[in-house]
């Protein structure tokens, strides 16, 4: 009987492995096999600021299975973003884009079926014209039955190149900023290719070494695993800043909805 129980929860974990995630924010501890393949799509939508504001993040991403229980991606970013903002008094419409290139490393250490508690070391560095970012994560998870959890404790320390008038010239200024989150999402197998939950995460910013923020957002996702492709959605809105306990977004995103599409190949 244990058996026969063992091997439906390896069927199981095979179906789940063919998406390394079902989660948009959080990530989960599987790796892409050896040779294997993945052409990601990411968009993501940040609007809700108590002035007019929206922005969009995208990525493609390509991700590929090293062996050993390691994989790397290589990611192409493009960011646009337009608000309102305030210069000497008045209210300015002011729009802005950005470019970078990333590159992960993530290694499992264990199955969150086979074993007690899945688990995983991530790193990530990204690099644009006028700054850089050092991310790692520390992932853990546990499938059990139709029933998915994670959890991803986060640091990311960037660095970041500020021109600000001085007399007649422009002084060049570079920010170090820390960041540190946590990030839990519980999901439910509905059927056979349909997952749903929910997302939390609370994001913490440290500049010269004072606490800035700690953001409070949570919000429903979904996910569906099709043959060779999934694709995973996530509404996460704002709801505090748990240093201020204010509601009111004045300079970050009130909401944010983000889709990831994948093809394996």
């Amino acid at each position: 009987m244990k058996k026969i129980l063992f091997l439906a929860a390896m069927v199981v974990a095979i179906g789940v492995q063919a998406q390394d995630r079902v989660f948009t924010y959080t990530y989960q501890s599987n790796v892409l096999n050896k040779g294997q393949k993945e052409l990601e799509v990411w968009s993501t939508l940040g609007t809700g600021r108590q002035d007019y504001y929206r922005g969009f993040d995208h990525s493609l991403e390509f991700e590929l299975g090293l062996g050993g229980k390691l994989q790397t991606a290589f990611y192409l970013n493009y960011g646009y973003n337009s608000g309102i903002t305030n210069i000497n008094g008045s209210d300015v419409l002011s729009t802005s884009s950005s470019y970078s290139f990333s590159n992960e490393w993530k290694l499992k250490l264990s199955d969150p079926v086979a074993n007690r508690l899945g688990s995983a070391f991530y790193l990530e560095y990204k690099l644009a014209p006028e700054a850089a970012d050092l991310e790692g994560k520390i992932i853990l998870d546990k499938q059990s039955g139709r029933f998915i959890n994670a959890l991803n404790l986060v640091g990311e320390l960037g660095w970041e190149k500020k021109f600000t008038p001085e007399g007649d010239r422009m002084n060049t200024v570079t920010e170090k900023e820390l960041n540190l989150e946590l990030n839990y999402g519980f999901s439910y197998r509905i059927s056979e290719n349909w997952f749903a939950g929910i997302e939390l995460m609370n994001e913490n910013v440290l500049a010269e070494g004072e606490l800035q923020k700690s953001l409070l957002k949570a919000g429903p996702g979904i996910s569906y695993s099709g043959q060779g492709f999934w694709l995973n959605f996530t509404v996460m809105p704002q709801l505090t800043d748990l240093k201020t306990g204010s509601r009111s977004i004045v300079t970050d995103d009130g909401l944010q909805m983000r889709l990831i599409f994948s093809y394996a190949f």
